[in-house]
Parts: structure tokens; sequence; C-alpha cells
């Protein structure tokens, strides 16, 4: 059985195929997902706004409402970027590539006491 080598970057193709994925789930994202909540959400903070503006005597009972919209938008985009980036990594891994940082991060710690420039002296 052949080993897979890995990569660092993604080929063209490869790129489209990510971003058609990516775009796709976003889009089903758009209708029925965190990200449509985040529109729903953020609709209703602009009215509880204009209605603060135009009735001043409303704002303080609006206030705590828009306080818990904020909180709860804040919430959903933090885990709409996690699924975001936690599906890039599955494709990726998915196509064989990895990060050039990631390569660092699994070789061996440098010993400073065998360090050659040290020995220079």
């Amino acid at each position: 059985m052949p080993t897979a080598t890995r990569k660092t970057d993604l080929t063209p193709l490869e790129a489209i195929v990510v971003e058609h994925t990516l775009g796709e789930e976003a889009r089903r994202n758009t209708r029925d997902g965190a990200l449509a909540r985040i529109q729903r959400l953020t609709r209703e903070r602009q009215k509880l706004y204009a209605k603060s503006a135009a009735h001043p005597l409303f704002a303080p009972a609006n206030r705590a409402r828009i306080i818990a919209i904020s909180a709860e938008i804040e919430l959903l985009w933090d885990i709409l970027r996690r699924e975001r980036a936690t599906r890039r990594v599955q494709i990726e891994r998915a196509l064989n590539v990895t990060c050039e940082d990631d390569d660092n991060d699994h070789r061996e710690p440098r010993d400073p006491s065998r360090d050659p420039s040290s020995d220079a002296a």
C-alpha cells in the first residue's frame, strides 16, 4: 500500500473544490443555521434601536434586550467560526494537506545544551 505524502498547499483544483464545498455549506447555513439566527437577531436589534431612537422613553426597556441579543450574536459568531474552521480542517485532511506550522510542531524539541552555535566560542 503506497504511503501518502503530506503537502502544504492545495492545488488550484483542490482550492476550487474546498471553496465550493464551504460555499454550499454557508448557503445552507444562511437558510437554517447559525448564520440565519444571527441575521434574525440583527434585524430584531435594529428594530429595537429604531424604537428607542423614535421613543426615548422605551430606551431603558429595550436596553436589556439589546444587550442580550448582542451577547447571543457574539456567541453564535464564535460557534460559526469554529464550525467553519473544523470543516475546513476536515476537508484539508481528506485532501492530505497540512499547514507548515503543523510540520514544525511534530519535530523534536531542541536541546539548548546541544546547540552547535554555542560550541563556536
